[in-house]
């Protein structure tokens, strides 16, 4: 049994601020489970389950893949690696990284100086620069896990948790 991974998802629920039931309700299984698992009475649930917990619990499914045990060290490299080189290639990433930020900016140049001056205002942002930068690490950060997800090789979700 994995009392590593039932104190982790026990952790990450209490920081999430959800109760088992909750969690359990989202994933379809039943709270004593999740009671179970915390404790490492059972190993940790199937991957489709953890699909189902990774949402309400504000992380993404890789991570708790990787936590169950369902990806190796290797395993999660090679992922990564195939997410930013799709990322960074002349392909879809690229052009969806172009358009925002030409979006971003054409938005931002279509206001006038008082709005502009308010939007910066709301933010600790000094600069223009500063909010489109963290706009795109945002994007960036999901176009990254939107390709490590269509790279999940589709044997390891199958697989038993050790």
């Amino acid at each position: 049994m994995s009392t590593t991974f039932g104190l982790y998802l026990k952790t990450l629920r209490e920081r999430a601020g959800i109760s088992q039931e909750a969690l359990a309700e989202e994933a379809g299984i039943s709270s004593a489970y999740v009671s179970q698992i915390e404790s490492g009475q059972r190993n940790p649930p199937s991957p489709p389950i953890l699909r189902e917990m990774a949402g309400p619990l504000g992380v993404e499914y890789p991570v708790l893949l990787y936590a169950a045990g369902y990806l190796r060290d290797d395993d999660l490299y090679v992922l990564l690696l195939r997410a930013f080189d799709e990322l960074l290639q002349i392909g879809t990433g690229r052009e969806k990284l172009d358009t925002l930020l030409r979006d971003l900016v054409e938005r931002w140049v279509e206001l006038d100086e008082d709005e502009r001056r308010t939007r910066l205002e709301m933010t600790d942002a000094e600069h223009i620069g500063e909010l489109l930068m963290e706009e795109i690490l945002r994007h960036q950060r999901d176009l990254i896990l939107e390709a490590i997800f269509r790279n999940i090789p589709e044997g390891r979700e199958g697989e038993s948790a050790p």
